[in-house]
């Protein structure tokens, strides 16, 4: 879906917002960052539903109404994921920092800047 971006790079910015050039180091650590967050997405609805309805099954109330363990159990997986989005999306900033070293020679020549900005997308 982003290969467009590794073969042709992402937007780098100054401090001030100015478009400092094109990179693709910057692309490849956006889309790096991004398959992270996406691998972290799934695991607060795969790890704490379990957890949660364990302990939930055990008291006297889902004991004597099995009927409500599924509905139960669907809200506990609906919370976690509505949950775990945001948190998800928050490991990485939306505007992500670079060292101006770290990137191509063109663009860090062309700038007196020190950190790079770039947008990291969803």
């Amino acid at each position: 879906m982003r290969n467009s971006e590794l073969r042709d790079g992402i937007e780098v910015f100054d401090k001030d917002k100015k478009l400092v050039g094109t990179s693709k180091k910057a692309a490849r650590k956006a889309v790096t960052e991004t398959a992270m967050t996406r691998a972290f997405l799934p695991a607060p609805v795969l790890l704490l539903p379990p957890l949660i309805m364990t302990q939930l099954e055990k008291t006297r109330f889902l004991k004597s109404r099995p009927r409500f363990v599924l509905p139960i159990q669907a809200l506990v997986c609906i919370a976690c994921f509505g949950l775990g989005l945001p948190l998800a999306i928050s490991l990485f900033p939306q505007t992500s920092k670079v060292k101006a070293s770290e990137l191509e020679h063109e663009i860090s020549s062309s700038t007196g800047e020190d950190i790079l900005y770039y947008n990291k997308g969803l």
